[in-house]
């Protein structure tokens, strides 16, 4: 097993080389420049302005040049500093990664919560009123737009019933409350958010796993298993559930990197500052520094999403063995 994550922690590395070498010459080849937004509409500057602040940033140089000066400094672990205000990308990430991990892991978590369970149930009685209730629930959530639901959860709990604040994370006599409450406007703060991302991602895990579960109750070994008169609760979950997770499996891991920057949309109707809202803000900007680090981080958990769910399928399915060929 050592053996085995030391080479697949080696293969990642040129992978991960290509994927930046690809993405830095696409970014360089979208129209526009960082110096644009700074200098387009001001009819004062002067071509002259307008080259040194190029040589200031570093575009005048040959693209092959920047991207190993950029290369440089992302194996010191450095991001370099923003085109927009000179800060350090790294103190930007570090401000607003924990918003959009406490959005995103909250839903994650309420997805698995709930997606498991109703795609097991639907699996049971296939084609039953159960399943067929769920079927027409999950494709009304798989096809509406994320932001149309976010903008009615808006008008119904925020403006009609006043439940829920609409914006933001916080209040603004957030700063004269205590710890506790403090938290509880937090709370209320990240209720929509959290239930528009759960209830869009809720629809495709649910439908995967009654797929694979229907699939896993034909198998011989669970005709076995209820003529040995087990419980059914027992085949179900404990014969039935750990082979159905494999496809599932292998979805999460590759959900990994949307708990750093899978809320754009969210983030920017809430007015939450987040990752998805800075990846946003960078791209609009083009912030070539901020997009590169945030693209880079991206592909680090996709490859690590993919190594972990290979090595989740290794324990959860004994017939997969890692090692060396007999």
């Amino acid at each position: 097993m050592t053996s085995y994550l030391l080479r697949r922690f080696l293969a990642l590395i040129p992978v991960l080389l290509w994927i930046t070498v690809i993405s830095f010459g696409i970014i360089h080849l979208a129209p526009g420049k960082p110096t644009d937004a700074a200098m387009s509409f001001n009819p004062k500057v002067s071509l002259e302005a307008r080259q040194r602040m190029e040589k200031l940033y570093g575009l005048d140089r040959p693209l092959h040049e920047q991207y190993l000066k950029w290369l440089g400094r992302l194996i010191r672990l450095d991001f370099g500093r923003s085109f927009l205000d000179d800060r350090p990308i790294g103190d930007k990430i570090a401000e607003r990664l924990p918003v959009t991990l406490s959005i995103n892991v909250a839903s994650f978590l309420l997805i698995l919560g709930l997606a498991v369970p109703l795609g097991v149930a639907a699996a049971v009685r296939p084609g039953g009123r159960f399943d067929r209730f769920t079927t027409v629930l999950v494709f009304l959530g798989y096809s509406t737009p994320s932001f149309w639901i976010a903008l009615l959860g808006m008008a119904l709990f925020g403006v009609t019933l006043r439940w829920l604040p609409v914006s933001g994370l916080h209040s603004l006599d957030a700063d004269a409350m205590g710890w506790l409450s403090r938290w509880w406007d937090t709370a209320r703060h990240l209720v929509l958010p959290v239930g528009v991302a759960a209830f869009v991602s809720l629809a495709g895990l649910s439908r995967y796993m009654r797929a694979s579960m229907v699939d896993v109750l034909r198998q011989d070994y669970i005709r076995t298993a209820r003529a040995k008169g087990l419980p059914e609760r027992r085949v179900l979950f404990h014969h039935g559930l750990r082979n159905g997770l494999l496809p599932l499996i292998t979805i999460l891991g590759l959900a990994l990197p949307d708990l750093i920057g899978g809320s754009v949309i969210a983030e920017t109707i809430f007015s939450i500052p987040g990752m998805g809202r800075l990846f946003y803000e960078a791209v609009m900007s083009r912030d070539y520094p901020v997009v590169m680090a945030l693209v880079t981080v991206g592909a680090v958990l996709t490859m690590l999403g993919n190594f972990l769910a290979d090595v989740a399928y290794a324990y959860a399915d004994p017939r997969i063995r890692v090692g060396r060929p007999t």
